[in-house]
């Protein structure tokens, strides 16, 4: 049911968004891409820490056409499942938006209002 573990010591994959920004419009397309070992196989997706689908390439698309906000992760063929990121859509006509990617603390946080 939930997403399960890797061995110790394997790398975590990279989730990276395109465009990395959070909230996005409604029927956006956003990119995800997975990036991992050179190992071949599939790559595995998972949403709200529950399996979703596997595909043959690194990336996959996902626009939405209703406000939602979940959390989506990938595992590579040959690393470890990726840390999540929170992915938003937004109705609203105006939206502030902020990096999909983790930040530590004493990082920059860029915004950016996107009309």
């Amino acid at each position: 049911a939930g997403v399960p573990c890797h061995p110790a010591g394997t790398q975590p994959s990279q989730l990276t968004l395109d465009p990395p920004w959070t909230p996005v419009f409604l029927s956006q397309k956003v990119t995800l891409t997975c990036w991992g070992s050179s190992v071949p196989g599939p790559t595995t997706w998972y949403i709200n820490g529950r399996f979703q689908w596997q595909t043959e390439s690194n990336h996959t698309h996902v626009s939405k056409n209703h406000a939602v906000s979940s959390s989506y992760q990938c595992r590579s063929p040959g690393a470890g499942l990726s840390a999540p990121i929170t992915l938003s859509f937004s109705n609203d006509w105006l939206v502030l938006q902020v990096p999909a990617r983790v930040l530590l603390e004493g990082d920059a946080l860029p915004l950016r209002c996107q009309p």
